[in-house]
């Protein structure tokens, strides 16, 4: 691919997840609050886990979905997808932004349980096959 055609999709991407997230602020953060990560917040009181958890968490749905198209793709599977993988990959860039927010909000460690913090306490992520050596 030549500069000028990555340089399109680069900008292209930027622009669908600008809009995304945009358009999905709106919905998450609630009408009664200007908090963007409210929705984080309120999932880390529901939950007793950190608003960067639960963004890692709903992250995680995206990357595994990424993941399986990849792996399915490797293999020259019929690829099962209920909306298109771009659309995960946008999202997927978004949550690291949100995460990047909460993280300087400083948030990240609120509503945090004392303790061991159950399952990111021993997480390791999905690997892939046949790229072990990668």
């Amino acid at each position: 691919m030549k500069q000028a055609e990555f340089d399109k999709v680069f900008q292209e991407a930027i622009a669908q997840a600008n809009n995304l997230l945009a358009t999905k602020g709106v919905e998450y953060t609630g009408p009664q609050t200007q908090d963007r990560l409210a929705n984080f917040k309120r999932g880390a009181t529901l939950t007793g886990c950190t608003p960067l958890q639960v963004a890692f968490v709903y992250a995680s749905k995206h990357y595994d979905a990424i993941s399986t198209f990849v792996q399915n793709d490797a293999k020259g599977a019929k690829q099962f997808l209920s909306e298109p993988i771009e659309g995960r990959l946008h999202d997927l860039m978004n949550y690291c932004i949100l995460m990047l927010a909460i993280i300087r909000d400083g948030s990240a460690k609120s509503a945090a349980p004392t303790g061991e913090v159950g399952y990111f306490a021993s997480y390791s992520p999905p690997t892939i096959e046949g790229l072990d050596n990668v």
